[in-house]
């Protein structure tokens, strides 16, 4: 019994370590192509289109793409029953890893020949990176949930936030450095940038596949797919406290309306130097990395629903922040990319966790999957965005995503801390 129990104590240390290497080298890869700045920018080389903007952060966005929600039930349904849930995981990420490195080498050799060609690549890669990242998440959060102890998941959220916005925030650095540099000009500034996303993310995958699977109690059979969506409905029609988290969860991410035209608005109205998108980049990083040792602490010690309600009221503070910026003191500007990165990992911490909190063990693939599924509404919100900022404003953009956003601060109150629920 006492091997037993020291051979847990090493399986919960090695995962615990993985996972923590895991976050930092993938958040500080994923900065290199960051959403909310270095994209924009990119395609803004191609196209004038806000539309088109709004899409790719539609695709793959701050708070979730339209790739990674339609799988989700299905990836759920089909592994809910399976003891050993790593092997799905393992498929998805080598994918997500070789999407990188395509769009480096097609961006690299025909950017400037064959550019219609670049961002149908771009289009269809990132969406497939969201799509197998959709697959990827249910053996994620599962794995998690059976290895991380409910009051130590704060920390161990926010500790790979932590780690991976102080390699995010170096990536921010050399991402100014990148595209102000006139020695490496369009697109071997972006193939480089993408490129180096492809290797960090690499990394991170090593990482993440060697985490050890703890092996629980599981459904002895697979439903049938009709009578899983049935079982799954009845779960969000009878657990009032996660119906009205996803609610929530769909009213703060009307956030990312104006999510990926931040950055375009300092560009274009504010006159910003190109190089600022890396400022911004790292601030951006260094905001979310301050924040995550007191989103760490209050998820572990307080609870979830603190952290869901304080980050709904950054979330619309950040456009309110925009509209009242004046335009002869762009610097500011700065300011909302620092409470952006609060936001966006405060955000993942509370969400997460209150997630992993309300989940039954054996349903927990299913809470996830619907999760995913029914935040859809979320990542259509930048098209939206796009849609507005190209035939009214971005002021007009700004109005309507603060006012939105009011009402998810608002019913973010009325969540009920699942622990407490528990005890």
């Amino acid at each position: 019994m006492k091997d037993v129990k020291n051979r847990d104590l090493r399986s919960y240390g090695w995962n615990f370590a993985m996972g923590l290497l895991h976050g930092i080298f993938y958040n500080g890869g994923i900065a290199f192509s960051n959403v909310s700045t270095v994209l924009p920018v990119f395609l803004d080389n191609f196209t004038t289109s806000k539309i088109l903007i709004g899409l790719s952060s539609s695709l793959m966005g701050p708070l979730g793409g339209i790739g990674s929600a339609l799988p989700q039930l299905i990836t759920a349904h089909k592994i809910e029953s399976r003891a050993r849930k790593k092997p799905f995981l393992i498929a998805a990420i080598i994918v997500r890893a070789l999407c990188w490195g395509a769009l480096a080498l097609i961006t690299y050799f025909f950017a400037l020949s064959h550019p219609i060609l670049v961002v149908f690549s771009f289009f269809f890669f990132i969406t497939l990176f969201t799509f197998m990242g959709g697959v990827a998440a249910i053996p994620f959060f599962d794995i998690w949930g059976k290895t991380i102890p409910s009051n130590l998941r704060g920390r161990f959220f926010g500790y790979r936030q932590l780690g991976g916005g102080l390699m995010a925030v170096g990536a921010g650095w050399i991402v100014k450095n990148i595209l102000s540099n006139k020695a490496i000009d369009f697109p071997n500034n972006y193939s480089l940038l993408f490129f180096l996303c492809f290797i960090f993310i690499s990394i991170s995958y090593l990482a993440l596949g060697s985490v050890k699977e703890p092996i629980n109690e599981v459904y002895e059979r697979r439903l049938p797919f009709s009578d899983f969506l049935k079982k799954s409905f009845r779960i969000f029609k009878l657990d009032h406290n996660f119906r009205r988290f996803i609610i929530v969860q769909i009213i703060v991410g009307s956030g990312s309306l104006a999510m990926p035209f931040y950055v375009l608005y300092a560009r274009n109205v504010l006159k910003m130097e190109l190089g600022m998108v890396g400022i911004f980049l790292s601030v951006q990083m260094a905001g979310g990395m301050i924040s995550n040792i007191i989103w760490a602490h209050l998820s572990d010690f307080k609870g979830n629903k603190l952290v869901i309600v304080l980050t709904s009221l950054i979330g619309f503070l950040i456009p309110l922040m925009a509209l009242l910026i004046p335009v002869r003191h762009p610097a500011l500007f700065i300011l909302i990319f620092a409470a952006v990165g609060v936001f966006i990992n405060g955000r993942n911490i509370g969400s997460t966790n209150f997630l992993l909190d309300i989940a039954p063990a054996k349903d927990r693939p299913t809470y996830i999957g619907l999760k995913g599924t029914l935040a859809l509404p979320i990542v259509i919100f930048p098209i939206i965005g796009g849609v507005i900022t190209q035939y009214f404003s971005y002021e007009t953009l700004f109005i309507i995503t603060t006012i939105l956003t009011v009402g998810g601060f608002i019913v973010s109150c009325t969540l009920k801390e699942p622990r407490r629920l528990n005890q």
